[in-house]
């Protein structure tokens, strides 16, 4: 076997191991905190996925308060660890708590999603439950759809004979839930507190059509802080001041970010700790700006790319095993000299071509699939992004038709010596490499659940362990994203690996690869940053789209650095577009919601 393969390989997975500990050093404060996996149930008979953070202080004979926190919408409990390990590091038992559908919360019907605080009143039957909580002091934070989960969970509480939750903070979200109920009223006798990024795509815009930008002085706003008494004679909300009645008061702060950022904002982080400080008082104080989540999320992130690289070493080890050895190159590939300027022009005709297509294409997609599941396609954002996938794919594929019948044909272009041809034997084994190298990814990412309870990620980049569910769905969304990654590593490595660009021809094609993607962005928050409102906001669908496209921009960039790598030894293409194709499967389908034939639920809520 190749000893340099090996080498990197073992590197590769001991940066890995190194990662999890580290991530997990962070999570649990150096073992302060047990973190803990709990599958409740709720009044509506659903199992509850969330993750308890119980630091060590907290006894049945010095009780510690508690905090819920609730992840937004199309996202997991992990999404809120920045809240969370820093809550618990305060001495704060912590429940994070899957939605319905998110997660490994189990998934429901349309009609059955909301019932028991979609999901979230078990975490606060829980916390009033724990012999180690204050249960005079329990309060429940969650992120846009998480926030309106957190309004339906203090609804239930107010029919509890004593209610339990006394402290409500809003990330990105308000008073209104996802069905369209005002639960200002609601809130009454508890402390509130709102963090109002100026840039909201989704909260924020009133109905007298002010925007997230000026907030502060809307008409909602003053009522929220004059506890609900109505607006007139109040003056614009000043950001961060504490509005008070009696021994309660209620905050606006307005923190200078957009919807997802709020978390994975050291700023909002520091509101929120400041928020349950003064409501609660903490445990074990600290400064609102001494936080440790950024050094979890460096090694969650280092797990994530030597999880990958340990794949991609896989695959280039396992080159040298004689059952795999038909899959090695006899020589590297090598660039296609290209130096006549008509080769030079269907070089970047079709980049740009591409690039064009693949903007308007996924303009087109959310404006017709984003409402869009079935009984098959349970989850309206992997179809979406991979009927999106499918159609570049194929138009790619009519692209380098054409390319090759213009010039390359005549230009003594062979799709067999360049790989674009394999046999039945190769691609079997092709196929058997590939699934044996993102199984290695998914050994990796199991072993980290399991002990250390963390998973790779950084801010929307997540790749988390998921219940075999997720598997059987996922097998449902994958020829969608095979149809584009498979054809454009072809693309990538047997067309267009040439000289041109020296050796940032690649970084030249991931580029493009990404600039459709970085161009609707672009647009879409140029507007939003220069005019407080997006260019288009009309519905729930535009509003998500730009947040969408932050992971599909990674994605489409680094994917043609991967299988150049594996290309340049096996003169195969098709190997590791595979495994790309696999893992950004999972990573889309264990990362949002599953609302069996509910994919119209969320979109007539904005």
């Amino acid at each position: 076997m190749n000893k340099k393969a090996r080498v990197w390989l073992c590197i590769a997975l001991l940066v890995c191991l190194c990662s999890m500990i580290l991530a997990s050093a962070f999570q649990s404060d150096f073992g302060k905190v047990k973190i803990s996996e709990l599958r409740l149930v709720d009044s509506a008979g659903y199992e509850v996925s969330a993750l308890l953070y119980k630091p060590a202080s907290a006894t049945s004979e010095n009780p510690a308060p508690c905090i819920i926190t609730v992840e937004g919408w199309f996202n997991n409990k992990e999404m809120q660890d920045l809240y969370s390990v820093e809550y618990a590091r305060r001495g704060y038992v912590v429940i994070a708590t899957d939605m319905h559908g998110h997660g490994d919360s189990e998934s429901t019907d349309a009609d059955n999603l909301y019932p028991a605080a979609v999901g979230i009143d078990a975490s606060v039957e829980l916390a009033g439950k724990l012999p180690y909580v204050d249960k005079t002091r329990i309060g429940v934070t969650g992120h846009s759809s998480g926030g309106a989960a957190c309004d339906m969970a203090v609804a239930i509480d107010n029919e509890r004979e004593v209610p339990l939750i006394s402290a409500v903070l809003f990330e990105a979200s308000t008073w209104v839930d996802d069905t369209g109920e005002d639960h200002a009223t609601d809130l009454d006798g508890r402390y509130v507190g709102i963090i109002a990024d100026l840039y909201d795509e989704f909260f924020f815009w009133t109905d007298d059509q002010i925007v997230p930008l000026n907030f502060a002085k809307s008409a909602d706003a003053k009522n929220f802080v004059n506890f609900n008494r109505g607006s007139e004679g109040i003056e614009d909300v000043v950001a961060g001041k504490y509005y008070t009645d009696g021994d309660l008061f209620r905050v606006i702060w307005q923190p200078d970010c957009t919807h997802p950022w709020v978390h994975f904002s050291a700023t909002s982080v520091g509101y929120g700790i400041q928020f349950f400080e003064d409501a609660f008082g903490a445990p074990h104080p600290l400064a609102p700006n001494d936080q440790v989540w950024q050094w979890k999320n460096v090694f969650n992130f280092l797990g994530l790319v030597s999880a990958v690289l340990s794949a991609v070493f896989f695959m280039w080890a396992m080159l040298d095993t004689r059952y795999f050895s038909i899959l090695k190159a006899e020589e590297e590939a090598k660039p296609i000299l290209v130096q006549d300027g008509k080769g030079k022009l269907w070089f970047w005709l079709p980049l740009c071509v591409c690039a064009l297509f693949s903007g308007l294409s996924y303009y087109w997609c959310v404006d017709k699939l984003y409402s869009i599941t079935t009984k098959f396609f349970v989850q309206n954002g992997p179809l979406l992004t991979g009927v999106w996938c499918l159609i570049c794919g194929v138009f790619t594929v009519i692209v380098l038709f054409i390319c090759y019948a213009a010039y390359g044909k005549k230009n003594g272009f062979d799709a067999a010596e360049r790989g674009v041809k394999i046999g039945g034997k190769k691609l079997w084994r092709t196929i058997v490499l590939a699934l044996m190298a993102a199984a290695l990814v998914f050994l990796l990412l199991f072993f980290a659940d399991f002990f250390f309870k963390t998973d790779f990620r950084l801010w929307v980049l997540t790749l988390k362990a998921f219940d075999a569910d997720k598997v059987l769905i996922g097998l449902r969304y994958l020829p969608l994203f095979l149809a584009f990654y498979v054809v454009n590593s072809v693309a990538t490595n047997c067309f267009n690996f040439n000289n041109i660009g020296g050796k940032l021809n690649v970084a030249i094609l991931g580029l493009f690869n990404a600039l459709g993607a970085l161009g609707f962005i672009a647009i879409q928050y140029g507007t939003f940053f220069s005019t407080g409102a997006l260019k288009w906001y009309s519905a729930e669908a535009w509003r998500i789209s730009g947040i969408w496209l932050y992971p599909a921009c990674v994605y489409l960039f680094f994917t043609p650095f991967l299988t150049r790598f594996i290309y340049k030894k096996t003169k195969n293409p098709y190997l590791c577009a595979i495994v790309n194709a696999i893992l950004i499967t999972m990573m889309a389908c264990a990362n949002t919601c599953t609302i069996l034939g509910g994919g119209a639920v969320v979109a007539s809520n904005y």
